[in-house]
């Protein structure tokens, strides 16, 4: 009877003992990056809809997820773990877990590159309990430059980092330069990839040192005027979209220029790259996806044929179009849409040299 009580009482203990291994701070109090506009009441928001109306329910979840958000800070610690209280949760058949509700570390090694560590989720929290799950142990336990990736697609109400009851956390200042807006569709979102940290976006910021501020939507980036508001009133030095994936042919042509238009007047000067979009892999035998596809591609070089020739050409000089690519032999993509990290890959060096020689008109390298 005696042992029975014990291991009744051990089993009571161990959950305790184990919140006890480590001491956690908010990682909205360290240094968070990739923020597209301050001061929302959740830091984790990208926008607020109190504030920014507009959104339809899908878009409202969206603009709630910190996609493209990294918390920077130094650590000695040997362990980490990551306590998470949810909001709305995604789920997809096209996308890991890992990517859409968990996290993604990056550690600064002996060359100064940031290098992968380890990626993780947890569970759903139960009602009134954190979702906590050891993402990465055994470190050396020197002081070391962090990189946490939030989750791509799930609303986040509180992130804390747990870190060894001696060691030490403080924030990194930023190594990342300058503010450069993404507004795309699932591709800038990040759908498809096995980690939060690898869409094309990510990567292109981790390999050039720009800091991208993500406002990727998937399946909603059609240049809708409420969302126009968002980028207008945006503090950044550069724009890159990917806002052809999403919109028809005859959406493209009724809202392109008003488009432009406003952002050109909101942010005189700064450069407007825009990308054509990406081959998408299942029109290689449907015969309707191609022709819609085809119409899309020729809708927009029309358009910029215009803008790049009309009679206000002048107006729009700080209005480029580049082409990415994300495909190997036509075996990059995952659902027939959307590329994996490796086409994601492709897509960020892609575009890398001709979007730094734009920039770099402007000041910005």
């Amino acid at each position: 009877m005696k042992k029975l009580v014990f291991f009744l009482i051990l089993l009571v203990t161990i959950p305790s003992l184990h919140a006890q291994e480590f001491k956690y701070t908010e990682a909205s109090t360290m240094n968070l990056i990739g923020k597209p506009l301050p001061n929302t009441p959740n830091p984790y928001h990208r926008v607020d809809t109190l504030v920014f109306k507009g959104f339809n329910e899908t878009e409202n979840k969206q603009v709630r997820c910190p996609v493209g958000m990294a918390v920077l800070f130094r650590s000695n610690t040997s362990n980490i773990s990551i306590s998470t209280d949810w909001g709305y949760i995604y789920n997809s058949v096209a996308t890991m877990p890992i990517a859409y509700k968990g996290y993604d570390l990056y550690i600064k090694n002996s060359k100064g590159e940031w290098q992968y560590a380890a990626s993780g989720a947890g569970k759903e929290n139960e009602k009134g309990k954190a979702d906590i799950f050891k993402l990465i142990e055994n470190m050396d336990g020197k002081m070391h430059d962090f990189m946490l990736y939030m989750p791509m697609y799930s609303e986040v109400n509180s992130c804390k980092i747990g870190i060894d009851p001696n060691a030490s956390i403080e924030p990194l200042e930023s190594p990342f330069r300058h503010r450069i807006a993404v507004y795309g569709s699932s591709f800038t979102h990040g759908v498809s990839t096995s980690r939060s940290g690898m869409s094309w976006p990510m990567q292109f910021m981790r390999h050039t040192g720009l800091q991208i501020l993500s406002m990727g939507s998937s399946g909603r980036c059609l240049m809708q005027p409420y969302y126009t508001t968002v980028l207008e009133s945006m503090d950044v030095d550069a724009f890159i979209f990917d806002t052809f994936s999403n919109p028809d042919s005859a959406m493209i042509k009724e809202r392109l220029l008003p488009f432009i238009d406003r952002l050109v007047k909101a942010h005189p000067g700064k450069p407007l790259i825009f990308q054509r979009t990406i081959y998408r892999e299942r029109r290689n035998f449907d015969t309707a996806l191609d022709k819609k596809e085809a119409a899309k591609a020729h809708a927009v070089e029309e358009m910029f044929y215009k803008i790049k020739n009309g009679k206000e050409k002048a107006r729009y000089k700080d209005v480029y179009l580049i082409t990415p690519n994300a495909s190997d032999n036509h075996e990059t993509s995952v659902d027939g849409t959307h590329p994996d990290n490796y086409g994601y890959s492709l897509w960020s060096r892609s575009i890398e040299k001709p979007v730094m020689k734009i920039l770099k008109k402007y000041g910005i390298y």
